[in-house]
């Protein structure tokens, strides 16, 4: 009785573990790869990759790795490009805002207000995912629209800057896809008491990573006054700048080596008028850097456009856009300037004044025609401040999920 009692539960025993291991099977036979699972997560919006960080210890690691992060953004085919509007109350700095609006070619409405406390902000410059902010002479921050992390940077060290009052600062972010790096490059530059001469200048590199301080480059590079907008091609990073009131320059800051050239902005034969009065600005075109002088656009609906070539070389091409007449009415009312490139390679022509109702010229320069896009969504109180400052960016559709340590 009791052999048979030990008999009976052995083979269930068996039996169970039997049933045990088919559902082992059908289960393991259920469950998704690794490596399909993250290409999969990696395409859904950042919304989606949030909110699964939340599931276990195991999500949240996975989806915060920085393996994973690089793939996310490798994706944004499913998302749009947006706008970012920051504006700045100078009589009360908590009271700024930023705005954010899909980047439809046609409308803009603003239906994101992205506004968190501390945030600040003037120039807004944008690099994967992230947005960098500098307030006049103040620190610069970074902010993750995706992630709402904000991220105020250390203070440069420099003696100039405890030394004298005429000096301007000019933070630029830039990521190097060689080491997988944010960093942050900052320029100081000293003028003259009547801020019509260029004393000196100095430039500092910042890497966002735990533990990261300024060190100070290019020591012995030529003293310039940088324009506060940047473009990135190839993991080099351009920005115009001007080393006195008749000489502008492009300059070039590989991001990898931290090394800086420039070349000096050409101009037609029998152009007397001092380049520190001339309306330019450094645009892409056609995967090329380029220079947009748009100093008589108002006047006669005329560009000239400078396109390094070969940089080491020295070598530049040149050609002249004229608006049609149809057109000039949408330029002469306002003194315009270019806030970038968008994907399609239109540029960007932006009001210097916050006027109501607001908008942009989208301008392409392979049809030569010029487009109005209609802005709204701008809280009617700033367009009646007098203390008021803007700034308009378009992000590419690229999300980041990552956080930064510093």
């Amino acid at each position: 009785m009791g052999l048979s009692f030990l008999l009976a539960v052995a083979v269930q025993k068996r039996g169970m573990k039997r049933s045990w291991k088919r559902r082992s099977r059908r289960r393991r036979r259920r469950e998704i790869p690794m490596d399909l699972l993250i290409e999969i997560m990696a395409r859904l919006p950042a919304k989606s990759v949030m909110r699964f960080k939340c599931i276990s210890k195991f999500w949240s690691s996975l989806l915060c790795s920085r393996y994973f992060c690089n793939r996310f953004i490798m994706f944004p085919t499913q998302r749009q490009p947006r706008l970012y509007m920051s504006l700045l109350d100078q009589a009360n700095y908590s009271k700024s805002v930023l705005l954010s609006s899909p980047a439809s070619p046609s409308s803009i409405v603003f239906d994101q207000d992205l506004t968190i406390p501390n945030m600040g902000g003037y120039y807004l410059r944008a690099v994967r995912g992230f947005i960098s902010f500098t307030v006049f002479k103040k620190e610069a921050r970074i902010y993750n629209p995706s992630t709402r992390q904000l991220i105020i940077l250390p203070a440069v060290e420099s003696k100039i800057l405890a030394e004298v009052d005429k000096y301007n600062i000019s933070y630029f972010i830039c990521y190097d896809p060689l080491k997988d790096q944010y960093k942050v490059l900052c320029t100081i530059t000293v003028l003259s008491e009547d801020m019509q001469t260029i004393m000196s200048s100095e430039r500092w590199v910042l890497v966002l990573e735990a533990g990261g301080s300024w060190k100070r480059v290019a020591k012995d590079f030529h003293p310039h006054f940088p324009d506060p907008l940047e473009l990135t091609i190839k993991g080099v990073l351009y920005y115009l700048a001007w080393t006195d009131s008749h000489t502008c320059v492009l300059v070039s800051f590989d991001i990898n080596s931290e090394e800086f050239s420039m070349l000096q902005v050409p101009r037609k034969p029998g152009d007397v008028l001092p380049m520190l009065d001339k309306w330019v600005a450094k645009i892409h075109y056609g995967g090329k850097v380029a220079v947009f002088d748009y100093t008589y656009l108002k006047e006669s609906g005329t560009v000239d456009l400078w396109v390094v070539e070969d940089w080491r070389k020295q070598e530049w091409s040149m050609k002249t856009l004229t608006l049609q007449p149809s057109q000039m009415h949408l330029v002469i009312d306002n003194r315009l300037k270019p806030k970038g490139t968008m994907l399609n390679g239109k540029i960007i022509l932006v009001p210097l004044k916050l006027v109501s109702p607001f908008y942009f010229l989208c301008y392409d320069l392979q049809t030569n025609d010029l487009k109005k896009v209609d802005i709204k969504g701008i809280p009617d109180r700033w367009f009646g401040k007098q203390a008021k400052c803007f700034d308009l960016e378009f992000m590419d559709p690229s999300e980041n999920i990552n956080y930064l340590e510093t």
